[in-house]
């Protein structure tokens, strides 16, 4: 009786965690429609300001961070986009003249680009 009873809570458990991971998957599926487009840094080399352009479903908080090659962060801001377009500016500050990798990053997506600072 008590291989039973336990067999049994095993079955249900074990079902119960296929159904939420299935259940997990469908939302991640559902929620992992770009909600950032267009992403452009203008101008592209530039020596001393860019502006990062992109282009926002709705309204939700975004890392905005420059790295350089070896993966060192150089810059981090959080943001605040707004439904439409939308406007980062990046000022060289200190950095020297190099390639740079920009990254935006959301709760469902992470999307990085290069620049160039001459």
């Amino acid at each position: 009786m008590v291989k039973k009873l336990l067999l049994f809570i095993l079955l249900v458990t074990l079902s119960s965690t296929v159904f939420s991971q299935q259940y997990e998957k469908n939302n991640i599926t559902h929620d992992s429609v770009m909600i950032i487009k267009k992403i452009v840094a203008s101008p592209n080399p530039f020596s001393v300001t860019t502006k990062i352009k992109f282009h926002a479903m709705a309204v939700f908080e975004i890392e905005f961070s420059v790295k350089d090659l070896i993966g060192n962060v150089v810059y981090f801001q959080k943001y605040t986009t707004k439904t439409g377009a939308n406007t980062i500016p990046f000022y060289r500050d200190k950095l020297d003249s190099g390639i740079y990798i920009y990254s935006i990053k959301t709760n469902t997506e992470i999307t990085s680009k290069r620049i160039v600072i001459k």
